[in-house]
């Protein structure tokens, strides 16, 4: 109830406001009676306060105080019943509460301050109570819409109508999910971006009216209000509202909240489903790529779900996050376990959205802690191939821009038989893994580097130890952690084109310091790491060190 309407109350027919009276639109919550000297101390936000000012008739300033101390708290007024114990509100005080834009009321001696006590919070509370069931009312309409099957576009029509104004539902990556039919899509999409950047850049997560930019009269409207709908901590998604907003009318607040709450529990059930269904997925791809289906018949039978075709070939994408180990954290464990999760499944629903946008038959599934990827093609050849890799290459960047992750993934072969997918899920974190052992980040590989180590078990074991041992001298067994810090610089170098500012970046140290430790390694090596021979003859020692490295102990090597 805003203070103008309690002016109009019999019992404050009479009262004058002699102060402040810009601010009567103000909104007020309840009343307070006092004339304690402590009074500032037992106020609210939006509370009127009613006083003879008894406790400080004798002292000029401290009605001043009252009123700089009342308005900086939010309080709605301060009604002042005067010819008691002051006969007039002095003007310095008037002065100091219009700047204040703070308003004072002058009460007259015709009721006492119960009885206006009593009239105003008894108006209030018929006020509440009238809001209370219109909200009550709302709630049952929008809940009826969902019990009997409607979904987001009944909700939001229902609210547009109610309104009167033209309403559009964003999920939390602001893609549309419902709109009224009296929507301009046309004037929604020329304001789209700015609305877009205000959520990105604010972080809007309270109900708030933003004034548009007038660009070329191309915009009819002056303002958009949006009202932020969140589901257990987590924000899921945004009603925008077109339109100069009513939004000091409780009823339209009221009718907001209660859209927005029902709107709140649709998504927690639609999350509900697609976690499920997503379950299930996960279930019967893991078996698929850990072989436990043993016939074709049976996988054909059970992928018809997942649209797996037998007559297509496939390749199998696997992706890591590169810094999920930095993402835990010690001192609040259950906090991070949910920000991995929510950030989990926001990377899933990025693979999903934008790989069905580039490629027919894409599934993707989860195992672990890789994102897995199938991709079926009618014939794999080369200019598919690179289709591929230009478009993990944008998806890669995408993740890395849109929430912050660095990502690297592995590629397999393609397939000739749909019996050949747990092969191609191998090839693919063999990828991965090769990447990985290379101290890459943010990489994409193919199984082509498998190719080379199948070469290389076709050499005896010894004479690629004695290639490895008079290739890297000193650094083929390093004895300090010096000499390890050399041979993993060295790695980084090579692996990034001898690239020392790259090198520098990747390994988190100073330029200088790779520059010297590569001069070290061309003292060790006694030659100078420039040309292409050297460089191809040090990576293929370093790569026999990791090819060794998991089959057999360093000293036996």
């Amino acid at each position: 109830m805003r203070l103008l309407d309690i002016l109009n109350l019999p019992t404050f027919k009479e009262a004058t406001v002699v102060a402040g009276e810009d601010g009567l639109t103000k909104n007020v919550q309840s009343v307070n009676l006092m004339d304690a000297p402590d009074i500032i101390d037992y106020l609210n936000d939006e509370q009127l306060l009613l006083t003879t000012a008894y406790s400080i008739k004798n002292n000029p300033n401290a009605l001043i105080e009252l009123v700089t101390q009342m308005a900086n708290q939010g309080c709605a007024g301060l009604g002042l019943k005067t010819k008691r114990f002051i006969d007039e509100i002095p003007a310095d005080v008037i002065e100091k509460a219009n700047a204040l834009n703070f308003p004072i009321i002058e009460i007259p001696l015709n009721y006492s301050l119960g009885e206006m006590l009593n009239e105003a919070l008894s108006c209030i509370l018929k006020e509440r109570t009238h809001e209370l069931n219109y909200a009550l009312t709302i709630h049952r309409e929008f809940t009826d819409i969902v019990v009997s099957g409607g979904g987001f576009s009944n909700i939001i029509e229902s609210l547009a109508t109610i309104l009167n104004l033209p309403v559009i539902l964003l999920n939390y990556r602001l893609d549309i999910m419902a709109y009224s039919h009296d929507i301009d899509k046309d004037v929604f999409f020329d304001i789209y971006w700015y609305i877009h950047e205000k959520i990105h850049h604010e972080n809007l997560d309270t109900y708030k009216v933003l004034t548009l930019p007038k660009e070329g009269g191309i915009n009819e409207f002056t303002e958009v209000s949006i009202y932020p709908i969140n589901t257990t901590n987590q924000q899921k998604g945004y009603i925008i509202i077109f339109g100069t907003a009513l939004s000091n009318q409780p009823s339209f607040t009221l009718a907001v909240e209660q859209a927005a709450n029902v709107i709140s529990f649709e998504f927690m059930k639609l999350h509900a489903l697609e976690q499920h269904s997503r379950r299930l997925k996960n279930e019967f791809f893991a078996d698929l790529v850990e072989g436990a289906i043993p016939t074709e018949e049976e996988i054909i039978n059970r992928g018809k779900t997942y649209q797996l075709n037998k007559s297509l070939q496939y390749i199998c994408i696997t992706c890591k996050m590169d810094d999920t180990s930095d993402l835990y954290q010690d001192t609040h464990p259950l906090q991070t376990e949910k920000e991995i999760s929510l950030r989990r499944d926001r990377i899933y629903e990025l693979f999903e959205s934008i790989l069905t946008k580039n490629f027919e038959n894409c599934i993707v599934f989860t195992k672990g802690d890789l994102f897995t990827t199938l991709l079926g093609f009618d014939f794999y050849n080369d200019d598919v191939e690179k289709n591929v890799l230009d478009s993990i290459t944008d998806l890669q960047s995408d993740l890395y821009q849109a929430i912050d992750s660095s990502m690297s993934f592995g590629i397999s072969n393609y397939t000739e038989n749909i019996t050949d997918i747990p092969t191609a899920f191998q090839e693919a974190v063999d990828a991965l893994r090769a990447g990985y052992r290379e101290n890459k980040k943010r990489f994409i590989k193919t199984y082509r580097i498998k190719e080379l180590a199948e070469i290389f078990k076709t050499i005896p074991s010894q004479k690629l130890k004695e290639f490895y041992r008079s290739t890297l001298r000193e650094l083929a067994y390093p004895k300090d952690k010096e000499k390890e810090d050399l041979v993993q610089t060295l790695s980084v170098f090579l692996n990034h084109n001898c690239q020392i500012s790259e090198t520098a970046k990747i390994m988190f140290i100073h330029r200088n310091t790779v520059i010297y430790r590569i001069k070290k390694c061309e003292e060790i090596l006694g030659l100078e790491i420039k040309g292409s021979d050297e460089t191809l003859t040090l990576r293929i020692a370093l790569f026999i060190r990791s090819f060794f490295n998991n089959k057999i102990e360093r000293q036996v090597l």
